[in-house]
């Protein structure tokens, strides 16, 4: 029975949590499809060719008139004519289609993974050098995967060009009898047939390829019900933490922190971090006593108190900070103290706060 638990609890079959999908992305462990990158830049040439494909015909045209113009003469000139004129004529349109397909190509991956830095992913890792964990790579079901990609991409490519050489066989034949003006049309009409097949395919191909590996990252980032209770115990913070925050919880539910909150004449603070409560009553506390003092946790509890019970509260960072390092709980202030306390004592007394409960639930008067 308890290797069967412990079994069940080491079994990876828990969905991945945030955090877990997290520190998989700094690992280079994200959800992306090459196909839909590829299926994205085809998209790319598709669209520079119909929107640029007269211009692109006028140039080439232009191109092999100046070719024609300078065959006759000397190798150097004629060589150095032909490259100008292409430079002139082709490079704009090149910048054009490289930045078309650039664009394509970061719009792809942003859709896919977003704004993600692997750091951990570029660190060198002693186990890329292993040739058994490189053999279990090459063996894995995802390069089967990726080899049946392969051949598929290569049987539906056929089927696409079998199926343009049937649909335009007529066309073929009356190819070599049309002039210019007949061919190109005929010649533009066969592209865009078979790159709408091509864009055809690689739609299906992407959506499938992307569904195959979001599973197998999932799968891959899977966790044992160990792996979660883990990161609950790493996130919830160090035990001394905890155990700290459950004594400040008791003492806040006993009541002598909200009682020693509630007699204090003037709260000090540093501005959030360091909480001191100082007790002054002419009658019964002549010489101004620290109360209470908190810091981080404790001290957002005291400060809340302060607020809920009307508690004047001052920053004095100096102050704040000799009163914690320097005076314990129930101890009167030091004698070099005196100065400041009694200055801010006349401050905050000279100033008509909230009205405050006593300890019993009535207000003071």
């Amino acid at each position: 029975m308890l290797a069967s638990g412990w079994l069940n609890m080491s079994e990876k079959t828990e969905q991945p949590t945030r955090k877990r999908r997290q520190d998989g992305e700094k690992e280079g462990q994200v959800i992306k499809s090459v196909e839909l990158t590829s299926g994205a830049q085809l998209l790319a040439l598709f669209l520079f060719f119909h929107f640029f494909s007269d211009v692109l015909v006028q140039n080439i045209t232009l191109l092999i008139q100046e070719s024609l113009r300078v065959i006759n003469a000397p190798f150097s000139y004629a060589l150095g004519t032909i490259v100008c004129a292409l430079v002139e004529e082709c490079g704009l349109m090149l910048l054009y289609l490289g930045a078309m397909v650039s664009v394509a190509t970061v719009f792809s991956v942003l859709i896919q993974i977003g704004f993600v830095v692997a750091s951990k992913a570029v660190g060198f890792k002693g186990s890329k050098l292993n040739p058994v964990n490189n053999l279990k790579q090459i063996v894995s079901w995802r390069s089967v995967v990726e080899l049946l990609k392969s051949c598929l991409k290569v049987v539906l490519l056929c089927v696409i060009f079998l199926l343009l050489f049937y649909a335009y066989a007529s066309t073929f034949r009356a190819l070599p009898y049309c002039d210019p003006y007949c061919a190109l049309p005929t010649f533009s009409s066969i592209m865009r047939f078979m790159w709408l097949g091509m864009l055809g395919f690689y739609l299906v191909l992407a959506v499938a390829d992307y569904s195959y590996q979001r599973f197998h990252t999932l799968k891959q980032q899977r966790m044992s019900k160990e792996d979660i209770k883990q990161e609950n115990k790493n996130r919830e913070g160090d035990p001394h933490i905890k155990q700290r925050r459950r004594a400040l919880q008791r003492e806040v539910q006993s009541g002598s922190l909200a009682q020693n909150v509630r007699q204090s004449a003037v709260i000090v603070r540093n501005p959030t971090h360091l909480v001191v409560c100082l007790g002054y009553d002419p009658e019964t506390m002549p010489v101004p006593r620290v109360l209470e003092k908190g810091r981080d946790a404790m001290a957002q509890h005291i400060v809340e108190l302060a607020q809920r019970e009307g508690i004047p509260m001052v920053e004095n960072i100096p102050l704040a900070r000799t009163l914690f390092y320097d005076v314990k709980c129930g101890e009167r202030i030091p004698d070099a103290l005196f100065e400041p306390v009694a200055a801010l004592l006349r401050i905050v007394l000279q100033i008509d706060y909230a009205p405050r409960k006593g300890v019993g639930g009535e207000e003071a008067n």
